[in-house]
């Protein structure tokens, strides 16, 4: 029986602002929840998170923008006011800018109030007021930033990150939903930003708290509800999701039959290795063994074999020779057999791209309906052969591409830059093209079959490293074996598991020491189900 709920319950929306921004006025005007009561509970989450992070007798300063974002900020100062913390307002552009309604509410509330307040290009020593304060909140644009800052933010955001960087005793920062300064759709920083110590977002995480670079600069993110749920939506649900970096590993995992075999747990080749490089077949294997699978095969070239025999002796192996003058012909004799044996199929690691690499691949898609995961070299060999790019397409199996950006690049014929500003959108594109998944692998990979989107966010910049991605195909070909409902939802849950065997490879060795074989390692772990590893 096959577990088709296994990722939709382990998974989470991640909105853009335009998405955002629908939910939001779907739930006060077809919904009828005033917009202010959504307000004070967004001002509720800012003052909460103010109140533990200032010190007793300590000081706040607000700085508010002239949109909704500020007039939460607003009303987080007026809570805090009345709670007897010391706290002022500092306006960004407000003599200026076109404020909205709702905060002009919350402003004339706080003036009744008497809560201290200042025009930031009217105070006469607006950096003492930041450096004398021991929490800054910033409350100035939200997800309303899409492009370079005005001179008034760009001042404002200048002065936090200065009194941060001159300070011996620095303000802790929070951020209101979003950093101001990045772009809430991408990540991008526009112009300049606010470095947050924390980010207290609402309801959904932004995709530009997720993505590189803007996710560096959100400090610690803490996610509060206050009444915008799902319904908000209307059924038109956001584009992308993800899955939270603590959820329960064993829950993504489906549990083993105990009477099951070698047999029936999945039955695994590996395409993969060449003269000129040896390891790749032996850490795709390696991983795959690790990650369940019953059986595991080799097909690789003969210099391997005795590599193999000595590091993977569960391993079967079948070899070709590169010197042999009718290689191709053996090549397509003898890997129809290793196909058929197999449940999932692997291609692609270290094969190289010359016509032996071209001929393993060529072979490959002749199976027509095994579970197939290419990798490396067999993406390079698409990116420049019609003819097998053409029988790509046609194949009828559930099939995963794992290019990295730079593949990906070559793969799409698109410039890495380009590749790198739309990795949201180009992916889903090309994956529909080749009625493929796809998973573009970057420092947050983006998964795709054309209709579900995802991002990872497991992992770190340790696991740029040799290997590494011979080690996600082992993991794959080990995953399509399991009761997934398709190859998507394995890739999926594959490049979550990866990046969590990376980030205990990580604690384990330090991110600059470990390789690609300490992430095959934690994956051990992760499979044996030591819980008390991963916390």
């Amino acid at each position: 029986m096959k577990s088709l709920q296994i990722l939709d319950k382990k998974s989470k929306f991640a909105v853009n602002a335009a998405e955002m921004r629908r939910c939001d006025n779907t739930t006060i005007e077809h919904f009828g929840v005033p917009q202010d009561v959504l307000m004070e509970r967004a001002a509720l989450s800012l003052c909460e998170a103010a109140i533990e992070k200032c010190p007793k007798g300590g000081s706040v300063v607000v700085f508010a923008g002239t949109g909704n974002n500020g007039g939460d900020g607003v009303a987080a100062a007026r809570l805090l006011y009345q709670a007897r913390i010391d706290v002022a307002l500092l306006y960004v552009n407000h003599k200026k800018g076109r404020k909205s309604d709702a905060l002009k509410r919350q402003v004339s509330i706080a003036g009744k109030y008497g809560v201290p307040a200042y025009y930031l290009e009217k105070a006469d020593n607006p950096k003492w007021l930041v450096k004398k304060s021991d929490v800054v909140i910033d409350a100035m644009l939200g997800t309303g930033c899409s492009r370079s800052l005005g001179d008034e933010y760009e001042k404002a955001v200048m002065l936090i990150d200065e009194v941060c960087a001159e300070s011996e005793k620095r303000p802790y920062v929070i951020a209101a939903d979003i950093p101001t300064g990045i772009n809430s759709d991408n990540g991008q920083i526009c112009g300049c930003c606010v470095t947050a110590d924390m980010t207290v977002t609402f309801e959904y995480v932004k995709l530009g708290q997720l993505l590189f670079p803007g996710s560096e600069y959100v400090g610690e993110l803490r996610l509060f509800e206050v009444g915008i749920t799902e319904d908000g939506f209307l059924s038109d649900y956001p584009a992308y999701k993800y899955i939270d970096r603590n959820a329960s590993v064993n829950e993504l995992i489906p549990k083993r039959s105990p009477s099951g075999n070698k047999g029936t747990f999945g039955k695994v080749l590996i395409v993969a290795g060449s003269r000129r490089v040896s390891g790749a077949c032996i850490m795709a294997a390696e991983s795959a063994l690790k990650s369940g699978a019953g059986m595991v095969r080799i097909f690789t070239e003969k210099a391997n074999l005795s590599a193999v025999q000595t590091l993977l002796p569960e391993a079967m192996s079948d070899v070709y020779d590169e010197d042999d003058t009718d290689v191709l012909k053996k090549i397509r004799d003898a890997l129809p057999g290793a196909i058929d044996w197999a449940d999932a199929v692997v291609c692609g690691p270290g094969i190289g791209t010359g016509e032996i690499g071209k001929e393993l691949l060529r072979t490959v898609l002749k199976g027509l309906d095994k579970k197939l995961v290419l990798d490396a070299d067999a993406i390079s060999i698409l990116a420049n052969d019609k003819e097998l790019r053409d029988k790509f397409r046609l194949y009828r199996g559930d099939k995963v591409l794992t290019p990295h950006l730079a593949e990906f690049s070559r793969l799409a014929g698109e410039n890495l830059k380009k590749c790198r500003e739309n990795i949201l959108t180009l992916p889903c594109i090309l994956a529909k093209d080749f009625d493929a998944s796809i998973i573009c692998k970057d420092a947050r990979s983006v998964i795709t079959d054309g209709n579900r989107n995802y991002i990872n966010i497991s992992g770190n910049d340790g696991m740029a490293t040799a290997g590494s991605g011979d080690v996600l195909a082992g993991l794959l070909g080990a995953l399509c074996c399991r009761e997934y409902e398709d190859i998507f939802s394995a890739s999926v849950i594959g490049c979550f598991l990866h990046g969590k065997a990376g980030d205990i490879a990580a604690d384990r060795h330090g991110k600059c020491a470990m390789t690609a074989r300490d992430i095959s390692e934690a994956l051990q772990d992760i499979f044996a189900d030591k819980t008390e590893v991963l916390k």
